[in-house]
């Protein structure tokens, strides 16, 4: 009997055991969807025209794009799924490829260009090249080859409302997503904000010195200045920078300019999100690479223990007028942490900054995702050129330094450069300066808006509304 009561015992053990081995391995296999989808739905958004029509929208509409998509987009999805699809089964046969060209086109043939574009910008081995032109190949023979016979049929029916799916309706619960964890977190600024002290203190003394380190690959070129940076009062980094070589980059580290998802944990550093506000694609941006940890990241951001600082929309705004950028452009964090110190302080000095002159955009190596993100911002979403500018203008009124300079004993107005590219781009940056700047010192002059312009300002709430 005892034996029979053992086996008994152990076989409703063996039976637990196994169950809840299947309940593991069907959430981690959850877990895993789930986080492809996240990631599919961050691409399709980045190299499509969501992300970057967004940069056209201030941070603060967010609940009203959150009440159309809902409202309007939503149920235009639905519709296109009822009507509009099966509609391209009924078309002519040159209509129907045409149809399905376009659509193939927007979803894949147009990124695969901009991702290879980027890869190979960077990368010159023989095997990216070979991997880029059998990706590219196969698009073109889908195109050529499969389209003309796919139309019409019923698994191109199928196909189409399935890529539509994917294409279309994942990327739009994704933005609903992060939207509503915006709204959340604006309303968590608005409510605590306010009450606070800002963390840009004004100057107590001329010891109380503040050095802003860029990611330039200009902080581990030259001298080691390691020592010099951890010397300053205060020390700025920003987002992902390291501090693996110390006697280049030091290792001190007051303030951290993120995007709020590496956030620091040590309660001696101040947190600044310096670009929350800047648009609509950078507020949402916050959580969408890494959507199913939206919840995470924003209690981490209310959480007492980081109490980040979120630099307001109006001075952002306030910035880029200042600067000059274009309509879809915005400052870089950089930028934006200059400003800031700037209006408490007499003066900031500089490292790690040359404006995205050369290849190489910072001195740490960076991810395939982060180059194609970086590479968007350094060619579309910030202006170097009139950055550069403006920080001359800064150094000109002896409000900006830069520490390299000084440590080699020479004026300490001018932008840092690496040795191979001391004279690259002095004629384009004369010459931008020519056509940016008045009379009045290096202030950055306002072109006469065109039609264009008086739209984009007055036409919808883009970043240049009143």
């Amino acid at each position: 009997s005892s034996w029979s009561a053992f086996s008994e015992t152990y076989l409703v053990a063996k039976h637990r055991f196994a169950v809840e081995g299947l309940k593991s391995c069907a959430m981690a296999d959850f877990n895993t969807l789930l986080v492809a989808c996240c990631r599919a739905s961050y691409y399709i958004s980045l190299l499509g025209l969501k992300i970057p029509g967004a940069l056209l929208v201030r941070a603060s509409r967010a609940p009203y794009c959150l009440g159309f998509i809902l409202a309007v987009w939503c149920p235009f999805l639905v519709y296109g799924h009822i009507s509009l699809l099966p509609g391209v089964q009924g078309l002519s046969h040159e209509s129907a490829v045409r149809v399905w060209h376009a659509l193939i086109a927007l979803w894949v043939t147009i990124p695969t260009l901009v991702v290879g574009n980027v890869i190979l910008s960077v990368v010159r081995a023989r095997g990216p090249f070979l991997a880029f032109f059998v990706v590219l190949s196969a698009v073109l023979g889908f195109h050529i080859l499969v389209v003309p016979h796919l139309a019409k049929t019923m698994l191109g029916g199928i196909l189409l409302q399935a890529l539509f799916a994917f294409f279309e309706d994942m990327p739009i619960v994704g933005w609903v997503w992060c939207l509503y964890h915006v709204v959340r977190l604006q309303r968590h600024i608005a409510e605590n904000q306010s009450k606070r002290d800002s963390p840009f203190a004004p100057q107590q003394g001329a010891e109380d010195s503040v050095l802003i380190v860029g990611n330039a690959p200009t902080v581990t070129e030259g001298a080691p200045l390691g020592s010099l940076i951890d010397d300053f009062n205060h020390v700025v980094r920003f987002n992902t920078y390291s501090v693996s070589r110390p006697e280049y980059t030091g290792t001190k580290v007051g303030f951290h300019f993120c995007n709020g998802r590496n956030f620091p944990t040590n309660k001696t550093v101040t947190a600044v999100c310096p670009l929350f506000y800047a648009s609509l694609t950078h507020a949402v941006y916050l959580f969408m690479p890494h959507m199913e940890e939206a919840q995470q990241i924003f209690a981490n951001l209310t959480s007492s223990k980081v109490d980040a600082w979120f630099v307001e929309e109006e001075k952002i705004l306030e910035l880029r007028r200042k600067i000059g950028c274009r309509v879809w452009q915005i400052p870089t964090s950089g930028m934006v942490a200059i400003d800031a110190f700037l209006r408490t302080r007499r003066e900031v000095c500089l490292h790690g900054f040359n404006f995205f002159q050369g290849k190489k955009i910072h001195y740490f190596e960076e991810s395939p995702t982060q180059l194609i993100t970086s590479w968007l911002e350094r060619f579309v979403t910030h202006d170097p050129k009139f950055e550069k500018v403006w920080v001359e203008g800064l150094c000109g009124e002896g409000r900006v330094a830069f520490l390299a300079k000084q440590a080699a004993g020479e004026p300490s107005c001018g932008e840092e450069e690496s040795p191979a590219s001391e004279s690259k781009d002095q004629a384009s940056a004369s010459d931008c300066k020519d056509k940016a700047s008045s009379g009045k010192g290096d202030e950055v002059r306002r072109r006469r808006p065109g039609w264009m312009h008086t739209f984009l300002k007055d036409g919808f709430p883009s970043q240049f509304s009143i």
